[in-house]
């Protein structure tokens, strides 16, 4: 009970805005966007990963505005005002009628989605102390999934795309509004400098040690996730022939099923090790992929049970992913900055997503659709075996340190 009401006091008002942000940015734009562009385009199955890689372009960029956030504007200007530009280019989104204009609008959507995002983690860090963070953020984060769950839901209910970000943007105004209210300022006290020389040599040490190949699997199983998720409506009802609504409502329930096992996590990383609970969750995911494959390439309507069952696990893998990932990014970063290997590590996950929504496109045009599952069971094999030999590369390393010396 203790840990509860420790819990329920670390909620601050304004984590309604990551809800938002998870529901009608992401959920939508993923739920909506490859049904919208289906409709719309000639030869719309193979547009989609495009589309959907201006999206992922966003994030890419977004983190290097956090420095600008000080300079230009308080947390609740920027807030607001990306909530109100979102507003807008949802609303914009039924007026798209060409690839360039919704590539335009889907890139700037996911600038904004990663702006919003950082400036409510850095909410956190420049609030607190670092003994809080821990807490905080996966509060937070919880937030985002709940909103990822809504979003799911809503959207999957929604039978035209146009007229669902329409009410996306009515919903944004609103929030632009409430984070003039509610969105506290930054504690000055808690913003750190930081010495531009060193950052590049720890870049460096970084990518050329043990966590640049756990960075680097952990990189292509993004692109794995995401090369299959990105036209996961469309996927569905072409290669498996499952409605939107029946998809979206097994992504919701999971994801809230998910949210539950974000305190085992935890435990089950101490007990065994984040390393282990990576490769065993990632391995699960790999599993996961080779049976869609499968099903893909040899699809029967009796396999729709399957199709779904596996839906629900890949979600489920994700808090045990997610958690473990960042966990052991932190502990391969040694003696440099845990911030700087966090930001190296969610860029090369970034990469990875940006690049899933291009090769999507690619393989749909050549290949078709159904070639989709079996690019991502590849790509995460490989994935799990760089992670799985980055870890028998440690035990040998500690196995030659602790090895008695013989002397003549």
């Amino acid at each position: 009970m203790d840990t509860l009401r420790a819990s329920w006091r670390q909620i601050e008002p304004w984590y309604l805005f990551m809800v938002v942000l998870g529901a009608f940015n992401v959920g939508f734009c993923i739920m909506l966007v490859p049904q919208f562009v289906v409709a719309s385009f000639d030869s719309g199955l193979a547009k989609i990963g495009l589309i959907m890689a201006a999206w992922t372009a966003g994030p890419l960029i977004g983190p290097w505005f956090s420095k600008y956030i000080d300079k230009w504007g308080t947390p609740k200007t920027w807030l607001s005002g990306l909530f109100l530009i979102n507003a807008c280019l949802a609303f914009g989104v039924q007026y798209s009628h060409s690839v360039l204009s919704l590539f335009i609008n889907m890139f700037i959507q996911g600038l904004i989605y990663a702006i919003g995002y950082s400036i409510l983690n850095l909410l956190i860090v420049r609030r607190y102390e670092e003994k809080e963070w821990h807490g905080r953020t996966g509060m937070l984060i919880a937030a985002f999934i709940i909103g990822e769950v809504i979003g799911f839901g809503i959207a999957g209910r929604i039978e035209s795309p146009g007229a669902g970000f329409v009410g996306a943007s009515v919903v944004m105004v609103i929030t632009s509004a409430l984070a003039l209210l509610l969105v506290p300022d930054f504690n000055s006290s808690f913003i750190r400098k930081r010495n531009q020389e060193q950052q590049s040599q720890q870049v460096r040490k970084l990518l050329l040690s043990p966590f640049g190949i756990m960075a680097l699997g952990w990189g292509l199983l993004c692109f794995s996730a995401q090369i299959l998720f990105l036209p996961f409506p469309v996927l569905m009802r072409e290669v498996f022939q499952i409605a939107p609504e029946y998809s979206s409502f097994v992504v919701s329930i999971s994801g809230i099923i998910a949210l539950s096992f974000y305190p085992i996590v935890g435990k089950l990383t101490e007990r065994f090790g984040a390393d282990n609970v990576l490769i065993s969750s990632s391995a699960v995911k790999t599993l996961v992929f080779i049976v869609l494959a499968y099903c893909a390439f040899d699809y029967h309507p009796e396999l729709v049970f399957v199709v779904l069952s596996m839906v629900f696990v890949n979600r489920c893998t994700w808090p045990f992913m997610m958690a473990s990932s960042q966990i052991q990014a932190a502990q391969l970063s040694g003696e440099c900055s845990k911030s700087m290997a966090l930001t190296i590590f969610m860029a090369i996950a970034g990469i990875g997503n940006f690049l899933s929504g291009v090769v999507n496109s690619m393989v749909t045009a050549s290949f078709g659709m159904s070639s989709i599952p079996l690019v991502a069971a590849m790509t995460a094999s490989v994935g799990v075996v760089l992670l799985f030999g980055n870890k028998y590369r440690e035990l040998r390393h500690d196995q030659h340190i602790d090895q008695p010396k013989h002397y003549p």
